[in-house]
């Protein structure tokens, strides 16, 4: 068996993530091919950048209304985040639902989550 880098296994897996990610769309949302893929795409973009620090990016919340975020889900950009209390009864733990996206909110300095086909900017 052939041994492959570090950096061709990540490719892969972010590549999976993203067929993933735009055949649910295709399959559960009736999306069109081209926009199901760019949406995965803006999706993952969107997690780096929330790994990474603070994201701005706008969505369409479950009513219809637009929304502008300032989120992030790395330690060091807001003592509310890096001083969250976690429950630790979590009887959710392992249920997310495929295709949403959790993240902190900078402005309501809470836990928020968009479903990837609502997103619109990242």
């Amino acid at each position: 068996m052939k041994n492959i880098s570090i950096n061709e296994q990540v490719r892969r897996y972010v590549n999976r993530w993203i067929f993933d990610c735009a055949n649910r769309l295709i399959t559960e949302e009736g999306m069109e091919r081209k926009r199901a893929f760019a949406q995965a795409k803006k999706a993952l973009h969107l997690m780096e950048k929330l790994g990474m620090g603070e994201a701005r990016f706008e969505y369409l919340k479950a009513n219809g209304e637009l929304r502008k975020a300032r989120g992030t889900l790395c330690h060091g950009i807001s003592s509310v985040f890096d001083n969250y209390e976690f429950k630790n009864d979590r009887s959710d733990e392992g249920q997310r639902e495929p295709g949403v996206i959790v993240y902190f909110d900078l402005d309501k300095e809470a836990f928020r989550s968009l479903h990837i086909s609502n997103l619109i900017m990242s």
